[in-house]
């Protein structure tokens, strides 16, 4: 019995040395992969910040040209209101005119 005995340590110490080995490879490759996707990440990060930075880029010069378009807007509406007084005058002339010369025909 004990060169079963023997055998079956032997078998069992196999074995135990097959998955320490087996494991110790894994946890290599985990490693690896750990490192891998650490840099992907840290890649992905660094592009993430040049959108946002691109954007917040954008961002300004749009919020710029809104200023622009406002104020020519502005200037729009002033112009649009003295035309409205304009018209308003040459109006009340024609009326005055049409009056005068309704006034000379009927005397």
């Amino acid at each position: 019995m004990t060169g079963e005995i023997i055998a079956i340590l032997t078998v069992g110490v196999a074995l135990a040395g097959l998955i320490l080995t087996s494991v110790h490879g894994l946890r290599g490759e985990i490693a690896g992969l750990r490192g891998d996707t650490q840099a992907q990440m840290g890649e992905l990060r660094e592009e993430i910040a040049g959108l946002r930075r691109d954007m917040q880029a954008e961002m300004g010069g749009l919020r710029g040209e809104i200023a622009a378009l406002r104020g020519e807007i502005a200037e729009i509406r002033s112009e649009l209101a003295q035309l409205r007084e304009r018209m308003a005058h040459l109006e009340g002339l024609l009326d005055g005119l049409r009056e005068a010369i309704a006034a000379r025909v009927a005397s």
